[in-house]
């Protein structure tokens, strides 16, 4: 099996005020009509103030909702029956009715010259359950989301149908019923993401269209916490229109030129392009690259290397010359080969000397100071001391719109190319509390990551002080013969591309 190097470099554009019309907005506030309706939730008619329960659907009407990736056309679509799978309260005189939804945006959104204004009552994102989300104001001007009490909107919590009984949501949850800054709640109809609110602290962040861009470059929206948002804030032409809220957007800062709404029932979903969320496929903003001609990839990480030593089959790696090893004299010649016809990173040096550090940098190609957690405990600990970069907070997480678990890591970008991913061995990159912290539930943790297959997987140093159970039946353990089964499994199991990350810390 031989091995690729891969150099992908990008140029982007950083997103500024300056470039992209701090006070105006261009084009017209566009409005999705709502496609044709189907049997309709008859059994709610005049039941107006009515709590309705979801235990898997509503008296025989249960929600159907898909999403899908098609790269070819630069399109994700959505396609949903428009019924909740929430509880709802009624408002209107009548029930929901099923609407046929098909819904095109682009997949990989870019940012517009300058800003559109969002719809203040029309459609203007779908959330992941298929149902649309609409802007802040009913139909007699007055705010959606508070209601006539002013009280987090307790008649459009979860949504309520409108005069064509398409079901839709107001409120900055979308449907969700607890949400953080890390949860997806669905996508605006230029294409970005959506996400869960910032904390109060953060949400200066955001730009006049509750929009930030992260990191790497790519951008997403944040919904804005009910007492996040002021009706009189400067946001579009200067002023915020009178009446207007900006709950889930402020305004787009894509372009939703492409985007369309279709009848799902005259739809053609082309399934020669189009796979539905989830599924591995090619990057959408590169060409597909034939499965014949892609490599399988082993990233191997050994530990603790000094920056002059040349890595060696031993007894010949220089800071260990003279001591007596018993090693085979066949030395390793399978290691010997990928080493010798695969990419050796001989100046992958690392910010902080110790294993789990360097292994977030592996993953992310971040400096460890970057991550999240070292990021927060340097806010928490605002009295001029340096950030902590040590392997307690240098996790592999979701936090304060910093996903490196989620998206930013080589295991999550493997799996959008069409790779299955591996982890084998060593990781330490998850927050653990106590012995109670089960093997399947660290596995769990990893796979959050990525990877699609974890094995031999050991996450903790040992110990046996503390209130800390030393594993010494070898849950947690170096054990090299286990872990190289494990790798040996996961390579031999494959019929298809594979992924797979190799570490070891002693």
């Amino acid at each position: 099996m031989k091995l690729a190097a891969f150099v992908v470099l990008l140029l982007l554009q950083p997103y500024s005020a300056e470039s992209q019309g701090a006070t105006t907005c261009s084009g017209l506030r566009l409005n999705f009509p709502a496609p044709s309706t189907g049997e309709c939730l008859t059994a709610w008619d005049n039941q107006k103030g009515e709590v309705k329960e979801y235990p898997g659907d509503f008296d025989g009407f249960k929600n159907e909702a898909k999403i899908y990736r098609c790269p070819a056309r630069n399109k994700r679509v959505i396609i949903s029956n428009g019924i909740p799978d929430h509880q709802v309260t009624l408002q209107n005189k009548k029930g929901p009715c099923v609407i046929n939804w098909a819904v095109e945006i682009p997949l990989n959104p870019t940012i517009a010259t300058s800003r559109t204004e969002v719809p203040i009552r029309g459609m203007l994102a779908m959330a992941l359950n298929g149902i649309p989300a609409y802007g802040p104001q009913e139909s007699d001007s007055n705010n959606a989301v508070e209601g006539d009490d002013g009280v987090q909107g307790a008649r459009f919590w979860y949504g309520h149908a409108g005069p064509n009984s398409a079901w839709h949501i107001h409120n900055p949850q979308m449907g969700e019923e607890t949400v953080t800054a890390t949860t997806l709640l669905g996508y605006a109809m230029d294409g970005f993401p959506i996400y869960g609110p910032l904390d109060d602290n953060s949400v200066s962040n955001l730009d006049p269209c509750n929009g930030i861009e992260n990191s790497d470059g790519s951008y997403q929206y944040h919904v804005r916490a009910i007492d996040q948002v002021d009706g009189d804030l400067d946001y579009c032409n200067g002023s915020n229109p009178e009446n207007n809220w900006n709950y889930i957007l402020g305004c787009y800062s894509g372009t939703t030129a492409g985007s369309q709404v279709f009848d799902s029932t005259a739809y053609n979903l082309d399934t020669t392009d189009c796979v539905e969320e989830g599924t591995p496929t090619a990057s959408p903003t590169q060409s597909p690259i034939s499965q014949g001609t892609r490599p399988n990839i082993i990233v191997m990480q050994p530990d603790d290397l000094q920056f002059f030593d040349e890595w060696t089959r031993p007894p010949n790696n220089p800071t260990t010359s003279a001591k007596t090893i018993n090693f085979p004299v066949a030395g390793l010649p399978n290691i010997d080969s990928l080493r010798l016809n695969g990419l050796q990173m001989k100046e992958a040096y690392t910010a902080s000397p110790v294993c789990g550090t360097s292994r977030y940098s592996t993953l992310t190609g971040k400096y460890p100071s970057r991550s999240g957690m070292v990021r927060q405990h340097a806010q928490e600990n605002s009295n001029g001391d340096p950030a902590l970069v040590t392997i307690p907070t240098t996790k592999l997480v979701d936090l304060d719109g910093i996903n490196d678990c989620t998206k930013e890591n080589i295991a999550v970008q493997f799996t959008n190319n069409g790779y299955r991913t591996g982890m084998i061995g060593k990781w330490h990159l998850s927050k653990i509390k106590d012995d109670e912290y089960t093997y399947a539930a660290a596995v769990g943790r990893v796979k959050q990551c990525g990877f699609s297959t974890v094995e031999g997987l050991y996450i903790e140093n040992l110990a046996s002080e503390g209130g800390f159970n030393n594993y010494s039946d070898g849950t947690f353990s170096h054990n090299m013969e286990w872990i190289t089964y494990e790798a040996v499994q996961f390579i031999n199991s494959q019929d298809e591309k594979v992924s797979a990350s190799l570490f070891d810390c002693k």
